[in-house]
């Protein structure tokens, strides 16, 4: 099966080169047997009205996927791409998806849209007349600023889609965790009996490649953990995960202090990147843990602390 990683980028207005104000997000995030392409432009001038040609950006090439409606500056955009052996195609052009930097929209023959997570190995020049991309070197500043307005709009954008594009399953995974809080709940003898009792009744993971066991998990065992904890069950970060990733790791570790304490830790699937790191501590999760060293772009889990 085909699994493509999330991917978010800001969309910016730029007049030939110039960068004059922000305009959105584009995002792209896998699907069962492919991924979706999300636009979302709002602010990006009342006076674009119309039909504007939208260009998928990859490495050493740029493919047309059709005309972009903007009304008022503000436009919604959402396409499904099929991949079949690792490749998606528009027409008659095919693409690796490893391949997509980003989108581009061309407003005029001097002003665009354009969002991108990474540069293109290649970036060809515009042929149009006067027009040559040479990307502006941003301040220290301008860069801090827009780290500011992405954090804030990223961390919207998780929270707007956990609660409007999954409401519905939302609402089914918290009723699952009220309906179980009110079964009578089987008494421990103590943590230790308790996690040997989980380990017999969840899947089993070595998530990290070593010999640490970890559960597999979903929002409606979270009667398992304390009580403080199963509010986790809210946490729109940790079920923006779970509804990519359909799973949650749950396992114990220990921290080094006088004595070795035994902590435990809800794992949430995703992707590395320092802004999602960023969303992620404002949602409460420490830190970050893949298989071997953390890098940008590779896959793991934000780990949190609870407990049982």
């Amino acid at each position: 099966m085909f699994l493509c990683e999330k991917k978010i980028a800001y969309l910016s207005t730029y007049e030939m080169e110039e960068k004059v104000a922000s305009a959105g997000f584009v995002k792209i995030a896998g699907e069962r047997e492919g991924f979706c392409l999300s636009i979302r432009i709002k602010n990006a001038g009342k006076e674009i009205n119309g039909k504007y040609p939208l260009m998928l950006l990859l490495d050493d090439r740029q493919i047309h996927l059709g005309n972009l409606a903007i009304s008022g500056g503000s436009s919604e955009y959402d396409r499904s791409f099929y991949v079949y052996q690792n490749k998606a195609s528009v027409g008659d052009k095919s693409f690796l998806p490893d391949e997509i930097c980003g989108i581009m929209v061309e407003l005029s023959d001097k002003k665009r849209l354009e969002g991108v997570w990474r540069k293109s190995k290649e970036r060809k020049e515009e042929t149009k007349e006067g027009y040559k991309k040479e990307p502006k070197e941003e301040s220290k500043e301008e860069s801090k600023e827009e780290s500011k307005e992405a954090l804030k709009e990223y961390s919207s954008e998780i929270r707007a889609e956990a609660i409007k594009e999954k409401e519905k399953s939302i609402h089914t995974e918290r009723k699952s965790v009220e309906a179980a809080s009110m079964q009578p709940q089987e008494v421990f003898t103590g943590t230790g009996d308790k996690w040997e009792e989980l380990l017999k009744r969840y899947k089993n993971m070595h998530p990290f490649g070593d010999d640490r066991v970890y559960l597999g998990i979903e929002p409606k065992d979270f009667v398992v953990l304390s009580a403080p904890y199963q509010k986790l069950v809210n946490n729109s970060f940790l079920l923006h995960g779970f509804y990519n990733y359909r799973h949650i790791i749950l396992g114990k570790d220990n921290k080094i202090g006088n004595d070795w304490e035994t902590c435990y830790y809800i794992g949430v699937p995703g992707v590395f990147f320092e802004r999602e790191k960023m969303v992620a501590v404002m949602f409460g999760f420490e830190g970050f843990e893949c298989t071997g060293p953390v890098e940008t772009g590779k896959f793991g889990y934000y780990l949190r602390r609870v407990e049982l």
